[in-house]
């Protein structure tokens, strides 16, 4: 298939996939002196076609499928000028995110060591008390 190359006037650049939306997007700019027509393609089918006037710059978002790759590609004057592969993992992230904190703190840790302490010797203290408090050496009713 021919290529546009370097005769082109577009200059194209092709974003990385965004997630969770599976979106790239696509940067098109027209260097010439005139209005061009382009097309972007996604696997072989045309998702935008537009015309763009001369220095200006359009951006335009096409959705990838997930877990597949897709072909993203632009053309002008029906030869290509730009075309990568993107692949969408947005459901299924790899290794590198990491796993949600699902446990308690660790000062919540801390926290119910030191209250069941505490519960404890209040009750040594209560039991101690209670068993020196009702004490008597006297009779409690003198008759």
């Amino acid at each position: 298939m021919p290529s546009a190359g370097s005769s082109s006037p577009l200059n194209v650049e092709i974003g990385k996939v965004r997630c969770p939306g599976r979106t790239v997007q696509v940067s098109v700019v027209n260097g010439s002196s005139q209005a061009e027509d382009y097309a972007i393609l996604t696997d072989g089918s045309i998702s935008v076609a537009d015309r763009i006037p001369a220095g200006a710059t359009r951006r335009s978002t096409v959705n990838v499928k997930e877990d597949r790759t897709t072909t993203v590609a632009v053309t002008w004057r029906n030869l290509p000028v730009k075309s990568v592969d993107r692949h969408a993992n947005c459901v299924r992230r790899t290794s590198d995110q990491t796993l949600p904190h699902t446990g308690p703190d660790s000062g919540m840790i801390v926290a119910r060591v030191a209250t069941g302490i505490a519960v404890m010797l209040t009750g040594v203290i209560i039991f101690w008390y209670g068993r020196q408090w009702p004490r008597r050496h006297g009779k409690m009713f003198d008759r």
